[in-house]
């Protein structure tokens, strides 16, 4: 048995004398405080005691979020407390609809500025002085009101009881309360200190030269604050609707919400949407009700602004993370997740769009790669990625068209030049009806466009280059955007075509085990099906045709390439390969297209079949890199098994 689990045992056989029952909503470090006063022992110790503290360090920040299971049985016994009691005291109760707290790294010590960048939790706590001072009852008179659990949470900015704003600094130093720059933070500062109420600041002063160092002590619940910051009934109003719905969606209900369209997007969407405002400052002032709550924001965002600015002039100090940091302040807060809450609206897609795009533009223009990271989160819904999503349109005459920026969930490899077909049919082919003078070169079009588009998506390049990649010659890629920017235009069907494009983008940069379609087309470029395989595949098929191209097979050649590399037929290395050599490869791309027609049935039909049989054979030696020789005989075996 290590010393380690010894002391653990140690600490849960004798329960602490005259412990606490946890107030409504109380934080494990609101507890420990208030025990830790009755007693007369610091905080540190009743953790020790409690089994929370580790050997030779603080306590640790983390068992804010979770407490694991030892530590919670230690606890339990400890303070005579439930279960259910002990996982209250952490933020784990709000974990189910406020995403950041379950994407921060929990499981490391160093959790204070990666959180609170990630609006997951702030090491220092805010907390409302009406609330220290207790309920009056003969308990909370003796230790003081409860320090909510809530307060740690960044979204949590007003105090609904006696509307007001929550407080984050003490009065007296004038500094965030159990505020730390340590890398390590500690769950109650200076915690190895006695005799101290559970509402007073625990900040460490320091008197001067030679004068040592001392704790402010002074009493939070006794002063009153800066309350409702002087705001209107109505702003105030306002913000505390707000406030109230906020702390709706954190609270757990019983039966868990079903059937809610934003349960898991609706804090990303919010906390991204705070960013973009702050990025693009004032921009987003017109989202803000009243002058008095804009400067508020302005407070903020100035600072913000600021920084983008360095970076921009070449200040590499000034972090990312800074840029997304948490307003202490907050009455700054709360007008800011105002502002983002207005601009996000009902969320309808076409309406937001019209409201989110001229911000979105400013933020990729002015700072791409710090847009890009708070824009295509992973957590942001798809109806935010889809209205942030910048236009594919620019003027035609020009080389270089207007781009956006790089997508960081799918790499451009992972992008076929032709857009599958089951793609196509579930996300593009409902706008070709709208598209009567495209005729029977809409599909071809469309699917083309959408890769090179996607291809945009991924790099941030520019529609020729994006083409040149995918294999697309720069005739074709120009032809493709001449036609759709006329028959799309500015019009409401370009809105429905970018959507179209903007789902396809969120599916393939969630999808599981991509395709390296650029490894396919490099394998393939030089590769053609030996004539064996083409007769072998034919064997026992009668009538399929004895014509000069029926039997040719260089058709096969061409069918397969597209089949593995998901890409046009009429661009296949080997139609390239005769064109180049000023041949006329009109029957053979004839014969090759008639491979993908709806209305193949008999010889024909199972010559298809075995070709695509054959198809997955060779893109399964593509994707391993191994020799491009597929077993005829396989093929045979797999075609009777199906």
């Amino acid at each position: 048995m290590t010393a380690k689990v010894e002391r653990e045992e140690m600490t849960v056989k004798r329960p602490l004398p005259r412990v606490l029952d946890p107030l409504p909503g109380e934080s494990l470090p609101g507890l420990l405080l208030r025990v830790a006063f009755r007693l007369g022992r610091s905080p540190d110790r009743v953790a020790e005691l409690c089994g929370l503290r580790e050997m030779g360090g603080a306590i640790p920040h983390f068992y804010l979020r979770y407490l694991p299971g030892p530590q919670a049985t230690a606890l339990s016994c400890s303070a005579g407390l439930t279960a259910a009691e002990a996982n209250n005291l952490t933020l784990r109760p709000f974990a189910h609809g406020f995403p950041a707290l379950t994407g921060s790294k929990w499981d490391l010590i160093r959790t204070g500025g990666s959180a609170t960048s990630n609006w997951g939790v702030t090491v220092s706590s805010r907390y409302c002085p009406d609330c220290l001072r207790g309920d009056g009852s003969p308990v909370q008179n003796a230790f003081g009101g409860a320090w909510q659990a809530s307060w740690h949470l960044p979204v949590a900015f007003a105090c609904l009881r006696h509307r007001r704003f929550l407080e984050h600094v003490c009065p007296a130093c004038e500094r965030p309360v159990n505020g730390t720059m340590r890398a390590q933070p500690s769950l109650i500062k200076n915690s190895r200190l006695s005799g101290l109420h559970p509402a007073q600041c625990r900040n460490t002063l320091t008197l001067g030269r030679g004068s040592g160092k001392s704790v402010c002590g002074a009493r939070l619940d006794e002063h009153p604050g800066s309350g409702a910051r002087d705001l209107s009934a109505e702003d105030l109003q306002r913000l505390l609707s707000l406030q109230e719905r906020i702390i709706a969606r954190l609270t757990p209900t019983d039966p868990p919400r079903v059937g809610d369209p934003m349960r898991m997007s609706f804090f990303p969407d919010l906390i991204s949407t705070a960013h973009l405002i702050k990025l693009t400052w004032p921009m987003g002032e017109t989202y803000i009700p009243s002058q008095e709550l804009a400067m508020l924001v302005e407070e903020h965002a100035a600072l913000v602004v600021a920084m983008v600015q360095a970076r921009r002039a070449g200040d590499t100090g000034a972090s990312l993370n800074s840029l997304r940091a948490v307003p202490g302040d907050a009455a700054q807060c709360g007008a800011l997740l105002l502002a983002a809450d207005t601009l996000l609206g009902d969320r309808e897609l076409i309406a937001l769009r019209s409201r989110i795009r001229a911000l979105a533009g400013e933020a990729f223009r002015t700072s791409p790669n710090h847009a890009d990271k708070i824009l295509r989160q992973e957590e942001n819904s798809d109806t935010l990625v889809r209205a942030s999503f910048h236009r594919m349109y620019g003027d035609v005459g020009r080389r270089r068209q207007r781009t956006a920026p790089p997508d960081p969930r799918f790499q451009i490899e992972e992008i076929p030049a032709y857009l599958p077909r089951d793609r196509f049919e579930s996300h593009i082919a409902p706008i070709i009806p709208d598209l009567p003078s495209l005729g029977r070169r809409a599909t071809r079009l469309l699917r083309r466009a959408v890769s090179i588009r996607l291809a945009q998506l991924a790099t941030g390049g520019t529609w020729h280059a994006s083409a040149e990649f995918l294999g697309i010659p720069a005739n074709s890629a120009l032809h493709t955007l001449r036609v759709l920017t006329r028959e799309l235009g500015e019009s409401q069907l370009r809105c429905v075509f970018e959507d179209a494009v903007g789902e396809i983008a969120v599916k393939l940069g969630r999808a599981v085990g991509r395709v390296d379609y650029a490894r396919r087309r490099r394998s393939l470029a030089k590769w053609r099906l030996p004539a064996d395989d083409w007769h072998a595949l034919r064997d026992g098929l009668p009538k399929l045709g004895r014509g000069r191209t029926s039997t040719d097979p260089r058709v096969g050649s061409i069918f397969l390439w597209s089949e593995v590399t998901q890409g046009e037929h009429l661009h296949s290395p080997m139609l390239r390969e005769h064109r180049e050599a000023g041949e006329d490869t009109t029957l053979l791309a004839l014969a090759a297209g008639r491979c993908y027609s709806t209305d193949l049935h008999n010889s024909r039909l199972r010559l298809v079949q075995r070709l695509r049989i054959y198809a997955g054979l060779l893109a399964e030696a593509c994707d391993q890199q191994t020799a491009l020789r597929v077993s005829v005989d396989e093929v045979a075996a797999l075609e009777g098994s199906a």
